[in-house]
């Protein structure tokens, strides 16, 4: 009768865990802060899982039931626990029950933020996106640039195979009197800045973002940049330009602003940075969605 009740209990722990995800989903879903931990695109599956989940909770209360009211109790607990051992509480069973409750503990614990300057400084914030672009495509250090795009103002941009895409966004980019970096390519703008620095010198550009700073910045810079998101928090990367002022102690970090000016060159932990000397900058609502995502149709 105790290995019955035994069974009992982890079937209802294990429902319980799986009801609790499942208000947790429920939870930041109407309150629109699923953004914070997954991307746009992810929404559709989380939402599915929490339906999965849902299916497997009553399940496992179905099960936890049956066990304790049926008549062949001997039975039920014969088939259900030869092979799992359900009815042995083992250190490496309690520690996977603890791996999913203490997780949950937090999530219901802490409010919903959107990830900030201490988060950056931990994960190291990017001033050089384009040195992903070429350290994830081994290809492209092998293969110097065989065409290029060149303006009527005598600028070129060349490119091989890989950052094509790079330097059409890149020309686009400077025919522009006022570089306006938007949401649906942050992340391509600032990467296709990055690539081309030297003809992006003396260009006007303005930009939103969060205020961020490192140590080995001046005390007349910060950043200003936004957190970009493939799949999920896990896996974000804090990118941002550098921006220097004459009045950086009005801007705490996390604010969000915008800042306007021309473009420079300067030098952080020994590499070259593109830098807005800024002659604006203001304060600015927050987005709906703090993060920014890749665009599907970007080169197509």
């Amino acid at each position: 009768m105790s290995q019955i009740w035994s069974v009992f209990a982890h079937r209802t722990i294990r429902a319980a865990v799986l009801i609790a995800f499942v208000i947790f989903i429920i939870q930041i879903s109407r309150a629109d802060a699923l953004i914070y931990y997954v991307a746009p695109s992810m929404d559709l599956w989380v939402k599915s899982l929490a339906v999965g989940m849902y299916v497997l909770a009553m399940h496992q209360l179905y099960l936890a039931v049956r066990d304790v009211m049926s008549k062949k109790k001997a039975e039920a607990f014969a088939c259900t626990c030869s092979s799992h051992s359900h009815h042995h509480w083992k250190p490496g069973v309690m520690m996977m029950y603890g791996a999913l409750i203490i997780p949950l503990i937090l999530a219901f614990s802490f409010p919903n933020a959107v990830l900030g300057s201490q988060m950056a400084a931990k994960k190291g914030l990017n001033l050089t996106p384009s040195s992903i672009l070429v350290n994830n495509v081994d290809a492209i250090q092998n293969q110097p640039p065989n065409d290029r795009i060149q303006l009527d103002t005598g600028q070129t941009f060349p490119f091989n195979a890989y950052t094509k895409p790079y330097a059409k966004q890149a020309s686009a980019m400077f025919s522009q009197p006022l570089i306006m970096i938007n949401d649906d390519f942050y992340i391509e703008s600032l990467t296709s800045l990055d690539l081309y620095q030297d003809q992006f010198i003396g260009k006007k550009v303005q930009i939103a973002g969060y205020v961020y700073r490192l140590d080995t910045m001046n005390n007349n810079q910060f950043a200003l940049g936004r957190f970009s998101m493939r799949c999920c928090v896990a896996d974000s990367v804090p990118l941002a330009i550098l921006v220097e002022t004459d009045s950086p102690e009005q801007w705490k970090n996390d604010m969000y602003v915008v800042a306007l000016g021309t473009i420079e060159k300067r030098k952080i932990d020994g590499k070259d940075v593109l830098t807005i000397v800024a002659k604006t900058i203001d304060t600015q609502k927050e987005p709906t969605s703090p993060y920014v995502y890749q665009n599907a149709y970007f080169g197509n």
